[in-house]
């Protein structure tokens, strides 16, 4: 489940520390297949793997687990998420994984069903949910990951999934630290936005740098009328109701929005 190594880090700590220390902590592995008796998964473990490479350590200390699909991927999960630095993102996928898992769907099929319970909750209430003929399956995944709730990752976590593409599928593939690629990801150009993304992998941008970049570029990429018509009809839309107990601020609404009503029409 991780998806970011620093290799820099990652050799510092295995010259180290494992190379003159070892690996006391066995990696978790489980056979791929009767069929291929001496090929094995790797379950958990994996920074160790590749530190070991770099501290020329063979062979590894291993527990072999005869773990089906599920089992296999809650102690993986269960590894990772003991991490100090394990993301937003590889706690939704992870979550996700493992609920699709449980439910023996698709993780689309996990997603679809997250939003059916929240949007149940909204219109029916929590009697209805708990009714639900999954929402045991959906307990026990979320009671198992610990943290939030199932509430709180439909609101907090789910949202990700609608960040742009690229970013997500570099980190994803390691390419780019999690804070870094959401930072990029608040350019809305798209082109704009691909262009920082490769350079930031590239030459490795740090956290600081690419902050400064997006900061320069952001408002340049973005409409400036659109943004000011938001911000007032925020704004407008708070202070409606105290707009309607003066008559005097009401009838300037009223008019102010004849004449936006105009022009539209103009237009």
């Amino acid at each position: 489940m991780r998806y970011y190594y620093d290799q820099d880090e990652l050799k510092a700590w295995a010259l180290n520390d494992l190379k003159p220390n070892g690996i006391h902590s066995p990696l978790w592995v489980r056979p791929l297949s009767h069929e291929l008796p001496d090929e094995y998964e790797l379950v958990a473990g994996k920074r160790r793997y590749h530190g070991s490479e770099f501290a020329e350590i063979d062979p590894l200390p291993v527990r072999i687990f005869n773990w089906n699909n599920l089992e296999a991927f809650k102690a993986s999960l269960a590894e990772n998420k003991n991490r100090r630095d394990f993301s937003a993102l590889e706690d939704l996928d992870g979550t996700l994984k493992l609920l699709s898992l449980a439910i023996e769907g698709t993780v689309e099929e996990a997603i679809s069903l997250l939003y059916q319970i929240d949007n149940l909750k909204r219109r029916s209430g929590l009697k209805n949910v708990l009714e639900h003929p999954k929402f045991d399956t959906i307990q026990v995944v979320f009671r198992f990951c610990g943290g939030i709730t199932w509430e709180s990752f439909v609101k907090t976590r789910l949202p990700l999934l609608k960040k742009p593409q690229e970013i997500l599928s570099a980190i994803r593939q390691g390419k780019i630290e999690y804070t870094k690629g959401l930072e990029i990801a608040k350019i809305e150009n798209s082109g704009i936005r691909q262009e920082l993304l490769w350079e930031a992998i590239a030459n490795n941008l740090s956290l600081a740098e690419i902050k400064k970049r997006v900061k320069v570029i952001k408002p340049s990429s973005e409409n400036p009328i659109q943004t000011r018509l938001d911000s007032a009809y925020k704004q407008f839309k708070k202070s409606l109701k105290n707009i309607e107990k003066d008559p005097i601020l009401l009838q300037e609404a009223e008019s102010l929005l004849l004449k936006i009503e105009e022009f539209l029409q103009q237009k």
